[in-house]
């Protein structure tokens, strides 16, 4: 099949808000930018499922300022990169205000003003509601207007470096994609390189992301992109209702006001969580429900029946999905519980992937990562339930602007073909085995080893090292033999592969980090040591190698205004004896 080329100056990756707003500032800025996305902008993705974004209700400065700061850092358990959390709070002001201004419908009064709410992990700070969809429509048509190029049902497939290196030792020059329904190959050469990759997850057990499998947290780890925060790669859920269905919108259901119950009806939250209580993140609750539940105390309900129904008439209009999934299942919130069926998968939440600067910027020049996919440095632990839309818009557009400085005057890098010949055929190998072990097997392989309570909820250097085993032992028996009938199958092996290799990188900073913070709760470790490990962990490629290489980087405290406790501070969650250390 013939191989399309196209050249540009800025390659956006990923068609979410954070890639959509640095096509639209790299095009306002006079650069010649492509987005290139794997389904169709707007129509797919996790910005499609948004309800809320972070929104300052005006310019915030001085003592405010620091205090709106200390709710993002309390929550970050003081490893938010302060700096970060600064920046993104007076830029977030102005990129909702742009959205406001092109017409995003944000949920507004009676009167016809905005209707700034509190969501999960904010007391102070403000948030807009919206549809994610009509917002990701609002920008698909600004996209078009802008004349930037949309390559949509295209996946990214690898990155290509300036000396055919992987890591390189050079610069970042382009990418080469595949369609997902015809094959054809794609290469992209570009100057620079933004990648919106979203989160990563298994795909399975999730709602709404399931075809994030971080394909493009792998090429940017194959290229030698530094990532950050990988320990904390754990995603936690609590709206699996009734052992039926699942919903998204679980920041605006706590910002409405629910309550978490359990069998007695006790409201337990706050004895897990005394900061935030019911507006814990995502994670806390998650992990707080299964306790409950093997101490005896569950099953535990999600109640509702207390809140006003103006605002429940809220949570639908920026959720539709959630009335949907009501009136599907016949749920009155007014009247009924609805059981908890919460689950802790590897995968992100925050905090975990290629590290970035104030401009986005990676350590491989012309790299960027703007969004979830990032190592998300102004939060973590799914505290903040509006915080990640508008991060990566603000990502986006830093990012835009900064690749299009660096593109002034520079020349594209020439094509190695070499390279695009074996890459694509190691892409599509899969469809020359006859063996019949399909993507879904490997999947569930995956699962299997990755849901032992041993290691998903109680983590020692044994049972970690023991999954890192078992997972690499799929990755070179099963992974080999995976065969892939058609391109659809195709996409889908390397989808598991991707994966794989993102969930051991994972596994492995578990073993690194010697405490309990956040998603990470270690049994051998169970204190947050804030004198050890009020640090972030990085870790890269070896030059010659896929052996990572961990180093660890202090935080500048001394000229930070919010200053972390000392001290070891033991975990609130407690250990059943059959899950206690191994003797």
């Amino acid at each position: 099949m013939d191989r399309l080329e196209l050249d540009c100056e800025v390659l956006v990756v990923g068609g979410g808000f954070g890639g959509a707003i640095a096509a639209l500032r790299a095009a306002e800025l006079g650069a010649k930018v492509i987005l290139v996305e794997k389904a169709s902008v707007a129509r797919a993705g996790p910005s499609t499922y948004v309800h809320s974004q972070f929104a300052p209700d005006h310019r915030v400065e001085g003592d405010e300022l620091t205090a709106w700061m200390d709710e993002f850092v309390v929550g970050a358990n003081y490893l938010a990169d302060q700096d970060w959390v600064r920046q993104y709070i007076v830029e977030a002001y102005d990129r909702t205000q742009q959205l406001i201004a092109w017409g995003v419908p944000y949920s507004r009064n009676a009167d016809g003003s905005l209707k700034y709410v509190k969501v999960r992990g904010h007391r102070l700070c403000t948030t807009l509601g919206v549809d994610g969809r009509a917002c990701m429509e609002v920008l698909r048509r600004r996209l078009k207007a802008a004349r930037v190029k949309l390559v949509e049902k295209v996946a990214v497939i690898e990155l290509l470096t300036s000396d055919g290196q992987y890591p390189t030792g050079g610069s970042v020059s382009g990418a080469i994609g595949v369609h997902v329904r015809t094959g054809q190959p794609h290469i992209f050469r570009a100057n620079d390189v933004i990648l919106n990759p979203g989160p990563f997850y298994p795909r399975i057990h999730y709602a709404f992301s399931d075809h994030c499998t971080g394909e493009l947290h792998a090429a940017a780890w194959r290229i030698g992109a530094e990532f950050a925060g990988m320990e904390f790669a754990q995603f936690a859920a609590w709206s699996n209702f009734n052992g039926k269905f699942f919903t998204p919108g679980q920041a605006k259901i706590q910002g409405v006001g629910a309550h978490f119950i359990n069998a007695n009806g006790d409201r337990y939250m706050d004895h897990y969580d005394p900061t935030w209580g019911d507006l814990a993140g995502l994670f806390q609750i998650a992990r707080a429900t299964i306790t409950e539940n093997l101490e005896g105390r569950g099953p535990c309900h999600l109640d509702l029946r207390h809140v006003p129904a103006e605002d429940i008439a809220v949570l639908y209009e920026i959720s539709p999905t959630v009335e949907r999934a009501f009136k599907e299942f016949n749920i009155d919130p007014s009247k009924d519980l609805l059981e908890l069926g919460p689950f802790v998968v590897i995968g992100t939440m925050s905090t975990s992937g290629p590290d970035i600067d104030l401009d986005a910027a990676t350590n491989i020049p012309g790299l960027y990562v703007a969004g979830y996919g990032s190592s998300c440095p102004h939060l973590m632990s799914g505290i903040s339930g509006s915080g990640i839309s508008t991060f990566s818009m603000v990502c986006g557009y830093r990012a835009a602007e900064h690749a299009v400085r660096r593109s002034v005057g520079a020349q594209l890098a020439p094509v190695n073909r070499g390279v695009v010949d074996a890459v694509l055929d190691r892409y599509f190998k899969p469809m020359q085995r006859l063996r019949q072990v399909r993507p879904s097997d490997v999947w569930m392989a995956i699962g299997d080893i990755t849901s032992r309570p041993t290691f998903a909820l109680f983590k020692t250097a044994a049972r970690i090292q023991k999954t890192i085993v078992d997972l690499e032992g799929i990755r070179n028996e099963l992974i080999p033999m995976i065969f892939a009938p058609d391109i659809h199958e195709l996409e889908k092996a390397h989808e598991v592969k991707n994966y794989l290799d993102l969930a051991i990188l994972a596994c492995q900073a578990m073993l690194e980090r010697t405490e309990s913070r956040g998603e990470l709760f270690r049994v051998d470790h169970p204190a947050q040591d804030n004198d050890a490990w009020l640090k972030w962990l990085k870790v890269r490629r070896a030059p010659n190698g896929d052996t990572p290489v961990f180093s660890t980087r202090d935080l500048p405290f001394e000229r930070w205004p919010i200053k972390p406790p000392t001290g070891r501070n033991p975990s609130p969650y407690t250990v059943p004896a059959r899950y206690a250390l191994e003797v």
